[in-house]
């Protein structure tokens, strides 16, 4: 259990962000009544994440705000006309999303909205310290004393299909937030949704299938499809006689979440106005371009399948201007003119669109996630799944919660009422019980690079070195544990003794699962194999 009467768990996600508490005598007797923040728009909207959008001062050290308080906060410095050297982010999370092998640092640069630059290990660093920071504000007034730093352990989730250097920048942002290093962990975001909906009642429920993942027994094996407003993340688990589970299919997926109906929504708008046009709108106008994306993120979590109803957008004045001087035409005209024609209607400074419209936006996201989920149950080890668990912001859209139903007829389909914040919830226990997963299948093979008797005719020349003791092969990759082996939390998979050069002592070398802890060895090197 961590240490401290508190977990806080920070759902830092690419389009909505949160934070949650847990107290140690709650999750003694509820572990799932942690309390989550609620967030207020300005206007009607309250939520249980806010917008990850992040306003920096022109200084480039400063947070101005963060969430809706930074949308809200831009648009009253475009209206002064201030606006302009500050700095403004927004689905930056998608940065770290990248293929093994691909730079992640601390040296990595961040791009803003408009075109300003920052690097992104601050901006990452300043919205954790703001969300760790308003927790305590609120903490203070709910209940009497002081919470102190080191009464509490902090668990940031991240997605299980991030390599490994993108999960050890989190835990860097969070340690330069001022999370000390012993009170941070790192939690899977569907591993951490499964363990919440393992302690979660059916009444507290979206679906009506009136099945309980609490209530499998051993051996019951399900798929958690985690998904996102930036990636769509999917493995399956496995119930043990312990209660715990274990992972049978290691987490995969990709950056097919919400966002790429924003993608495509963004490409409709430039095939009508044209890409110029489009830019100039957002770069001079940029209050009324926002306001066109907060009409977008409503209507787009309205589209129903088995509904045909038009979808009303109210287009800015400025919009038309922008593209009439351009143009020298009207939108109107633009409209009637493109592949739009006969689906998109502009009357009264509104453009009224046909729902398959709408609808045809979520294509490219739906497809590779009901592709990829045919794929997994293809893998014999994954076969009679009982149930496919759906949490994450995106499995709150009608649009996908109907597509993974009617492509999986025969498996349940479960979807807790607190889909959004699941993974939230889920950090909570695993913050206070992090043996809740007992065995995970790697991702990679692990190994650390040495040097071998070089072989004539077998080794490559190239790779040929000569030392003390005679010619030797560089660059062998001496693995220790494999890509899709079991391992098991908390135990050492390999002990090796490593000499030291030109000495007889011995250090001991330990991979455990997740965490490879070695010995002052400097020639020894960590590796990735990916393809082993």
């Amino acid at each position: 259990m961590a240490s401290g009467i508190l977990v806080g768990a920070i759902d830092f996600g690419t389009t909505y962000s949160g934070w949650a508490i847990l107290f140690s005598h709650e999750f003694e007797s509820e572990p799932t009544k942690g309390f989550v923040k609620h967030w207020y728009s300005g206007g009607a909207l309250t939520t249980e994440k806010t917008p990850t959008v992040v306003l920096i001062k022109p200084d480039g050290k400063t947070l101005e705000a963060f969430g809706f308080d930074a949308e809200n906060r831009y648009k009253e410095l475009i209206e002064l006309e201030e606006h302009e050297n500050y700095y403004y982010f927004k689905k930056f999370k998608m940065k770290l999303h990248k293929q093994l092998g691909e730079k992640i640092d601390s040296g990595m640069i961040l791009e803003d909205e408009m075109g300003r630059t920052l690097p992104a290990i601050d901006v990452f660093a300043m919205s954790i310290k703001f969300l760790v920071d308003d927790m305590h504000k609120v903490i203070k007034h709910r209940i009497s004393g002081v919470i102190k730093k080191d009464e509490v352990h902090w668990v940031i989730t991240v997605p299980a299909i991030w390599t490994d250097s993108a999960k050890q920048f989190m835990r860097k942002a969070g340690e330069q937030a001022g999370i000390a290093a012993n009170k941070l962990s790192i939690a899977l975001e569907p591993e951490a949704a499964s363990i919440f909906c393992r302690h979660l009642s059916v009444d507290k429920r979206l679906d009506t299938t009136g099945v309980s993942i609490a209530s499998f027994p051993a051996g019951t094996k399900y798929m958690i499809l985690d998904a996102g407003g930036g990636t769509i993340d999917i493995t399956v688990h496995e119930v043990q006689p312990s209660g715990a589970v274990k992972e049978i299919k290691a987490a995969s997926g990709g950056g097919w979440g919400g966002t790429l109906i924003d993608e495509a929504f963004e490409k409709l708008l430039m095939d009508i106005v044209g890409k110029n046009a489009y830019n100039t709108f957002k770069q001079e106008k940029t209050e009324d371009w926002l306001d066109i994306w907060r009409d977008f993120e409503v209507k787009k979590r309205n589209v129903r399948p088995d509904k045909d109803n038009n979808v009303v957008m109210k287009v800015p004045v400025t919009l038309c201007q922008v593209y009439e001087k351009q143009s020298g035409q009207g939108l109107g005209k633009a409209i009637e003119s493109s592949t739009y024609g006969k689906t998109i209607q502009f009357v009264d400074n509104k453009m009224k669109f046909k729902a398959n419209v709408f609808k045809e936006l979520f294509d490219t996201s739906l497809s590779k996630t009901i592709q990829h989920m045919e794929d997994i149950f293809r893998d014999v080890k994954v076969r009679q799944v009982k149930a496919i668990l759906m949490v994450g912001g995106f499995s709150d859209f009608p649009m996908l919660q109907q597509k993974v139903i009617s492509s999986f007829p025969s498996i349940d389909v479960i979807i807790p009422a607190e889909a959004s914040s699941s993974i939230m919830r889920g950090a909570l226990i695993f913050g206070h019980s992090p043996k809740s997963i007992s065995e995970r299948v790697l991702k990679y093979s692990y190994g650390v690079e040495i040097l071998r008797p070089f072989i004539e005719g077998e080794h490559p020349q190239t790779k040929l070195v000569m030392k003390d003791v005679g010619p030797r092969c560089k660059d062998v990759f001496d693995k220790y544990v494999e890509r899709n082996q079991i391992v098991k939390v908390g135990e050492a998979q390999v002990t090796e003794p490593f000499p030291m050069k030109k000495t007889k002592d011995k250090k001991g070398f330990h991979f455990l699962m997740g965490n490879l802890k070695r010995s002052k060895f400097k020639r020894c090197r960590l590796q990735y194999a990916p393809g082993n």
